[in-house]
């Protein structure tokens, strides 16, 4: 019975580090595998079509949208054209990440030949944020409806101050979940092993 109980023990902390350590590791190696599998016999992976499908638009921090949109207010408010604020916040954001680099690169192909708008576009396009489309359709309704850019784009800050901090307050209800298990681990894995030494010093001292 001991002996039972002591390779129950000995499989459930096995199970317990092979969640903690190897288990990501292991699913990444199995993944891998299907996807060369599947490479092989010439039929594509849900996978990769999802990857592709994802790589369509880059992600990009809140924070960094939101400075972009009180960029380009700032730069209206002071009587100056969007197409003006435009190329000033292509030059502040240049080093600022994937942001920077997609907005200058279409200031410099689209500002001129084109119109604000097209900047504009050509980020939503590009970006995976929801906040720069509606940002857009703003501008948009701006033109048509006789509104300052500064007035929609007051607004589209306040909107991206509201998004942020939903997303903090949803960080912070996640936090306790996340908590839990590393510590549930942290607690009752060491009790086990200790709990595990007398079990196997009787056993030892039986054979």
């Amino acid at each position: 019975m001991i002996v039972i109980i002591v390779l129950l023990a000995l499989v459930l902390v096995a199970f317990l580090l092979f969640a903690m350590i190897g288990g990501e590791h292991e699913m990444r190696r199995i993944l891998r595998f299907q996807r060369r599998r599947l490479r092989k016999t010439g039929v594509p992976s849900v996978l990769s079509l999802l990857t592709e499908v994802r790589t369509q638009k880059v992600k990009v921090p809140l924070a960094d949208v939101r400075d972009l949109v009180i960029s380009l207010q700032l730069g209206t408010s002071m009587e100056a054209t969007l197409s003006n604020a435009l190329n000033k916040a292509a030059e502040q954001f240049s080093a600022r990440g994937v942001l920077g680099e997609r907005l200058e690169r279409h200031v410099e192909a689209r500002l001129n030949t084109m119109s604000p708008q097209a900047v504009l576009e050509g980020l939503v396009q590009d970006l995976d944020s929801p906040q720069l489309t509606e940002v857009l359709e703003r501008i948009r309704m701006a033109e048509d409806g006789g509104v300052s850019y500064n007035q929609v784009l007051r607004v589209s800050v306040d909107a991206i101050e509201e998004d942020i901090r939903g997303e903090i307050e949803q960080e912070i209800q996640k936090a306790p979940t996340r908590l839990t298990i590393p510590m549930v681990v942290g607690v009752f894995l060491p009790a086990l092993v200790l709990g595990m030494i007398p079990l196997v010093g009787s056993v030892i001292r039986q054979m």
